[in-house]
């Protein structure tokens, strides 16, 4: 069974030892830094980030991590001037470690992170956002297939696309 756990100190150091294939290494920044920049929000009283790990059963699979940003009037905001989205959930990491890849783990893991932000956990939302690489068309389908549309707007050299809530 997928599920979403909390990063603690039983679970930091398989986090970190999680691994992409070589070709999708440009796709997903590495774990570690994405909690370094975690601590960093937290630091500094940003809205803290989501992260999370991904389990099937009691083995780590992947990672996944999400936040909460509040937009409205951003003039340099795309969601903001063109939705009129006033918070998002950017969805904003995820990878399923190399070896669990081509099971349909990903999907499922993706279903349970959109469950979660349904939630609005840290406040309501008008839509998630998520963007990736032009090249992985695996990532495209699979969010294609829950109804994320591509905005046509580039971020950092990556697609953005939106699921309104």
């Amino acid at each position: 069974m997928i599920e979403l756990r909390k990063i603690d100190h039983d679970n930091f150091n398989a986090i970190l030892k999680l691994e992409l294939d070589p070709a999708q290494k440009d796709w997903v920044a590495q774990n570690i830094y994405s909690l370094a920049e975690a601590y960093v929000d937290h630091m500094n009283n940003d809205t803290p980030p989501m992260p999370f790990a991904i389990y099937n059963s009691d083995e780590i699979i992947g990672f996944a991590m999400m936040e909460y940003c509040d937009i409205e009037d951003d003039d340099d905001e795309p969601l903001w001037v063109r939705f009129k989205d006033r918070a998002i959930y950017n969805f904003f990491r995820f990878m399923i470690d190399v070896k669990h890849q081509g099971k349909g783990y990903g999907k499922l893991a993706f279903a349970k992170v959109l469950e979660y932000l349904k939630t609005q956990p840290q406040g309501r939302a008008d839509a998630i956002s998520i963007s990736y690489m032009p090249e992985n068309n695996v990532a495209r389908k699979i969010y294609a297939s829950f109804g994320f549309v591509e905005t046509g707007d580039i971020e950092d050299s990556e697609i953005v696309a939106r699921l309104a809530l």
